[in-house]
């Protein structure tokens, strides 16, 4: 294996996904998602009332 392929292969896929420009490949980070309510836990009772 040539070095400059080592040396690709031992790139972190951080670095490899911040060096990308392409924007049709590699699409800019999402921003996470934000509940407007509480996510309901498996020991809260049921919204629809059922139990």
């Amino acid at each position: 294996m040539s070095e400059s392929a080592n040396d690709l292969s031992n790139t972190s896929i951080e670095q490899k996904e911040s060096s990308c420009t392409n924007t049709s490949c590699c699409p800019p980070p999402q921003s996470p998602l934000t509940r407007a309510a509480p996510k309901i836990g498996r020991n809260d009772p049921c919204v629809c009332g059922n139990g």
